[in-house]
């Protein structure tokens, strides 16, 4: 999205980090709401799946407007570009937090959690290698040599690849059925004062936002560096692909180490993996296209821990907030969880640009040493602040598997 703005529609960094901010900034603040509604919503479909179905066309319709360069300029172009964003985050928010939100109301055991949430996030590492090593050869391919009508063809793809994958999830998954009374959930004060004392769920909320708001610095500035650094925009697609494809064949391997090690011991290594590979790529001089490759295929499989540990520790934080305060959360903490997220994201972003501007970078141009070195060090330092931290906070994360089942137990003799 971030290379989109600067080079293909033309505005600068520090315009592309405001437009990115804001529109996951909305994103942000709609995803309390949205799960604070989802979980009231009672249907015969369930509470969650009737907007994943019913979302999906219009979240579809969004990715198309999202890649398509207006013939607009100036002050009308940057109002256009955050309408279009702030449109598609509204359409990715109604499915995306009654989506996340499944996983807790399909199952409250852990251990099947674990298993569960490797299969999705199997699907979502697929989906991430596919759009990484497809997404630029789409480009190329449709565009024939006009990277925003390429972009276009990128944003259907990805539209229509929604509508089904979201299609084959309403029909095959099932809800737990569950016979609480709308008017007997807790209301927004009460949900807010149970996060806030749900203490696993503040670790595992700290430590993950942490990594999330500083691997934007990463992330984001990967395909830049590929380009001006390494002169190596031509295998954008090989890069992506590979980093993708390491992160997603690592996922069985923590998932197995978290089944036999845990969950906490398994995120606690793979940090460390992440610490040692962040350090390498700064001071390795990288030259070529197999040294690269062999860098980003470690950090992947250290990053591939990460999804599959979160969002399998997440549910066993609704127990541990109900066995704690007796007020039972779903979906709106899931929103809590997104909306903080994306929160800083949308300022991690908004710094990105400010730090890209800052440090003399200059789209579809020549870039000076002091540049590309201070891109590097941007890539790796604040990374790996993040890298460290994360490890120190989920050191003192309370609930294993054991724990979890007695948590369980007592609140199923409480009711």
């Amino acid at each position: 999205m971030l290379y989109f703005y600067t080079d293909v529609v033309g505005i600068s960094p520090l315009l592309a980090g405001w437009i990115y901010a804001l529109g996951i900034g909305w994103d942000a603040i709609t995803d309390p709401y949205m799960g604070f509604i989802a979980e009231r919503t009672r249907t015969k479909m369930g509470s969650y799946r009737p907007y994943i179905l019913f979302g999906s066309i219009p979240l579809a319709l969004s990715f198309i407007l999202l890649f398509w360069v207006p013939p607009f300029e100036g002050t009308f172009l940057f109002v256009f570009l955050i309408i279009a964003n702030i449109f598609h985050r509204t359409c990715f928010t109604i499915v995306s937090v009654p989506y996340s939100s499944l996983t807790a109301r399909i199952s409250d055991d852990s251990e099947e959690r674990t298993k569960l949430t490797t299969a999705r996030m199997l699907g979502a590492s697929f989906g991430t290698l596919t759009i990484s090593a497809l997404g630029f050869p789409i480009v190329n391919w449709f565009g024939r040599g006009e990277e925003s009508l390429g972009f276009v063809y990128l944003g259907t793809c990805s539209g229509l690849a929604a509508v089904l994958i979201l299609a084959i999830t309403v029909k095959t998954v099932k809800e737990r059925n569950f016979d609480i009374e709308i008017s007997k959930l807790p209301n927004f004060s009460e949900v807010s004062k149970s996060i806030v004392k749900n203490y696993a769920f503040l670790i595992v909320f700290a430590s993950t936002l942490t990594l999330i708001t500083t691997s934007i610095m990463f992330n984001k500035n990967l395909i830049y560096y590929t380009k001006y650094a390494l002169g190596l925009h031509d295998y954008q697609g090989l890069i992506l692909g590979v980093s993708s494809a390491s992160a997603f064949l690592a996922i069985p391997v923590w998932a197995y180490f978290a089944l036999k090690i845990g969950k906490r011991n398994s995120w606690l290594i793979s940090m460390i993996l992440l610490v040692f590979s962040f350090l390498f790529f700064y001071l390795y001089p990288i030259k070529n296209l197999l040294e690269l490759l062999i860098v980003l295929v470690v950090l992947g499989i250290g990053n591939g821990a990460t999804g599959v540990l979160f969002w399998s520790m997440l549910p066993d934080t609704i127990e541990y907030g109900e066995w704690k305060t007796g007020v039972r959360t779903e979906s709106s903490l899931y929103g809590f969880m997104t909306f903080a997220q994306k929160g800083g994201i949308a300022i991690s972003a908004l710094i990105l640009g400010m730090l890209l501007t800052n440090i003399g970078f200059i789209p579809n141009t020549v870039q000076s040493e002091e540049t590309l070195e201070s891109l590097k060090s941007l890539m790796t330092f604040i990374p790996l602040a993040g890298v460290v931290l994360s490890l120190i906070l989920v050191y003192f994360y309370p609930i294993d598997s054991k724990f979890h089942k007695k948590l369980i137990r007592e609140i199923n003799e409480r009711s």
